[in-house]
């Protein structure tokens, strides 16, 4: 016996349509362009609509009787209503099992439909509300994470600064004057040709000495600064 096929609740897909956008005629400007906006009224679920209806049209307009007034509570109301389908539902099992045949089964059938359409009416007036929630929520879900990211980012960042300032204190103070003519510049190989690269010193910690208490920093202070400076590059390119 064969594997049992899976039916799928929808219906195809239209290849009639499907197989006229191919890459090709897609770049070509050979694809079926979209129908045109609809501009007076249409059918929708075998019921007419306007363009310019409401989202949420009143009850009145579709010629259904309003059981609630016109300034309500929502929750209070779908309560009520919740209540009323429970005991309709009771009394229309108690129709059915004394006299099936009556009357009365047509009438609470249009009551229970009634008030069916009453609590869907009012749960899509929630609509409005529920999706700038969804919003509210989505948003701070996106300030969370960006404010997460930005706070590991600054302990990162601290954490590689004290490991540059404790590797720059660990060096000692008398060392050795590097060769100059070394440190002048860095000969970087590629594709057969050296090409050669001026480095200058960099006095960051005596000029932000300087600007903060707005004196002359010392000579020798840029010196010693500038031997940490040369010794450090000539660590790292012994490294590489």
């Amino acid at each position: 016996m064969g594997e049992p096929q899976q039916v799928s609740a929808l219906p195809l897909p239209p290849m009639q349509y499907i197989k006229e956008y191919t890459d090709d005629n897609v770049r070509k400007g050979l694809a079926p362009k979209p129908p045109p906006p609809i501009r007076d009224n249409y059918m929708m679920f075998g019921n007419p609509f306007q363009c310019d209806d409401l989202i949420i049209r009143p009850l009145e307009s579709q010629g259904i009787e309003r059981l609630h007034p016109m300034q309500f509570d929502h929750k209070r109301e779908l309560k009520k209503l919740n209540m009323s389908i429970l005991i309709n539902f009771l009394d229309l099992l108690d129709i059915l099992i004394k006299s099936p045949g009556s009357i009365k089964r047509e009438e609470k059938l249009e009551d229970l439909k009634l008030l069916f359409v009453h609590m869907h009416h009012l749960i899509n007036e929630y609509r409005p509300h529920q999706a700038r929630e969804t919003l509210r929520v989505m948003m701070e879900v996106q300030k969370r994470q960006r404010l997460e990211t930005a706070e590991r980012f600054q302990k990162h960042l601290e954490r590689v600064v004290e490991m540059i300032h404790g590797c720059l204190a660990s060096l000692p103070d008398d060392l050795p004057q590097p060769d100059t003519s070394s440190m002048a510049g860095a000969v970087v190989s590629g594709s057969g040709a050296d090409v050669r690269l001026k480095a200058e010193p960099m006095d960051v910690e005596a000029s932000c000495m300087a600007e903060q208490t707005g004196k002359h920093v010392p000579a020798t202070t840029k010196e010693k600064v500038w031997d940490k400076d040369a010794t450090m590059c000539s660590i790292i390119d012994e490294m590489t």
